[in-house]
């Protein structure tokens, strides 16, 4: 995960980032089906609400306990694999109930409590962490290789503080790392190492480091443990990237089955279907959440339904299927703030405005885009993708004026980023970019997208987010420049595929061009992936054919 400007829970404001890989979760990025822990049971104390016959995959993890609690041990890592945190301190609290020596059973506790991948642990987990650890240590039911795995999160979380995130999380790393040499035989330890991997990945590596590392250790493991979860999951949170995402597909159609009672373990293969453009899958996948996240008996909050319901939105709006995506936005505004847990508020007004800021933008919409605002409570998430929505606009309007607004609103957002975190927000230089093109300053915009561009081409864009060099490449086809802008959108594409606007414009490109057995093919995928197509995205689709 990308730890950058994140909110007062650790969730990271993916509107202020090119968050690239799986590990970049989006504010989306933000993988919240897999926080429904989090949003809903700090303070354990109570029962696993999870049928005992749920399928959650299969794990083994050798425990020094007494045999009776094995068994809803291995549930409980199954849980924390899957990111179903709270069920997981649930039943880790029940097999310390059944052995109070059990020193595993603290130690799957205070697991429950780090939420790795996704932010790390809030100062609310800090208090059951440190608690949970010390009654580890005292437990007499302990060999020296559980020890050790005691000793790694002692090492991440004695003197946890988010400032400090990624020094301890690489500390954390090393730890694990010791822990799956000095014991070879034990798979868990290789897949808790490949997520302290994951966890500490920092955010100016381009080069995937630990993505790939992660990937190494557990794709191989993968071909012997087809059930387990934490491998299918891991590997699709390492290669969700464009670089990676082909490599991660085999895992996320692997997950929704090995792990079907998770919410998280639907939602999840969309990450690699949303890279790959397999619109499709990624539909079905999040229906499949949605629907576990409403149902009674998950448990979840609705923050894991609207995080589901913005990739439907997204993948729908790829598709041309605008009445659904439109129907996804009325269905969004009936969800109350209160409907979440209060530390998502942030998110709430991130997802809730991007609802309107997708609709608006994506169908070129550049009247309803100028006039989006923030949903209330805002945060710099919110208010960022209001001003992007009003500045694009601007620049296709060719409204000077209002492009001038745009980019004097810039400031206060960045004010609000802190200084460590700005070399990664891209919202800002998009929004002056589209001030700079409103203007006439297409020299100008595109200096200020290329590095963005550059560096998601490597790392890729936040799933449900815009792609800089799309807007690279829409710049120039609106000012003429057809063989710059073909390249681009063929750029773009490779990194994004089957993108809608994108095919548009590269067919219309390629058609300017006189190039017209290229702009057939662009319209071909487009036919393809929009045979539901309505309203006026059927409209272009049929105009792209004609061209």
């Amino acid at each position: 995960m990308r730890h950058q400007a994140r909110d007062g829970k650790g969730h990271t404001l993916v509107s202020f980032n090119d968050m690239g890989t799986g590990v970049r979760l989006l504010v989306g990025i933000l993988s919240l089906c897999a926080a429904i822990a989090n949003a809903h049971g700090h303070e354990h104390g109570g029962t696993s609400q999870i049928p005992r016959g749920a399928r959650l995959g299969a794990v083994s993890f050798e425990i020094s306990c007494k045999p009776q609690v094995k068994a809803d041990f291995n549930r409980g890592v199954a849980l924390l694999h899957s990111f179903w945190l709270d069920e997981a301190g649930h039943v880790f609290d029940s097999v310390a109930t059944a052995d109070p020596d059990c020193a595993m059973a603290y130690w799957g506790v205070a697991m429950s409590h780090t939420n790795q991948v996704n932010g790390g642990p809030s100062q609310s987990d800090l208090a059951p962490v440190h608690q949970a650890l010390a009654r580890a240590d005292a437990a007499r039911e302990k060999d020296s290789r559980e020890a050790a795995y005691i000793r790694a999160l002692h090492i991440f979380l004695d003197d946890y503080k988010e400032d400090d995130f990624y020094r301890l999380a690489a500390r954390y790393t090393d730890a694990m790392a010791a822990v799956a040499a000095a014991y070879p035989e034990d798979l868990e330890a290789k897949v808790f190492y490949a997520l302290a991997l994951l966890n500490s990945d920092p955010p100016t590596d381009v080069a995937l480091s630990n993505p790939r590392k992660a990937v190494a250790i557990l794709s191989p493991i993968l071909r012997e443990h087809l059930d387990h979860p934490g491998v299918a999951h891991y590997i699709i949170h390492a290669c969700d990237n464009s670089a990676m995402a082909r490599e991660g597909l085999p895992a996320a159609r692997r997950y929704a089955s090995i792990a079907p009672a998770a919410p998280h373990a639907l939602h999840m293969p969309s990450h690699i279907f949303a890279r790959l453009g397999l619109w499709q899958d990624d539909i079905r996948s999040n229906l499949a959440s949605e629907t576990a996240a409403e149902s009674p008996e998950t448990h979840a909050g609705a923050e894991s339904r609207l995080h589901a319901m913005e990739f439907l939105e997204y993948a729908y709006l790829q598709t041309g299927q605008i009445e659904k995506a439109r129907a996804i936005t009325d269905e969004a505004k009936t969800i109350k703030l209160t409907d979440l847990d209060p530390r998502y508020s942030a998110y709430f007004a991130t997802v809730e405005t991007r609802y309107a800021f997708l609709l608006a933008v994506e169908t070129h919409d550049w009247v309803s885009a100028s006039t989006i605002k923030p949903v209330a409570p805002g945060g710099r998430g919110a208010e960022g993708l209001a001003v992007l929505a009003h500045a694009i606009s601007a620049g296709h309007m060719h409204d000077a004026h209002a492009g001038k607004e745009a980019d004097a609103a810039v400031d206060a957002l960045v004010v609000e980023i802190p200084p460590s975190q700005r070399p990664t927000a891209t919202v800002p230089d998009e929004i002056r970019a589209w001030a700079k093109f409103s203007q006439g300053d297409l020299t100008g915009a595109i200096t200020l997208l290329r590095p963005i561009a550059d560096r998601q081409a490597k790392i890729g864009k936040g799933e449900v987010e815009l792609p800089a060099r799309e807007m690279v490449a829409e710049m120039l086809l609106l000012s003429g420049n057809f063989a710059e802008a073909l390249a681009e959108y063929q750029a773009s594409l490779a990194s994004d595929p089957n993108r809608f606007n994108a095919l548009i414009g590269a067919g219309e490109a390629a058609q300017k061009l006189g190039r017209r057995a290229l702009a057939a093919r662009y319209h071909r995928i487009l036919a393809a992936d929009c045979a539901e197509s309505d309203g006026a995205a059927h409209e272009r689709v049929e105009k792209a054919k004609t061209l």
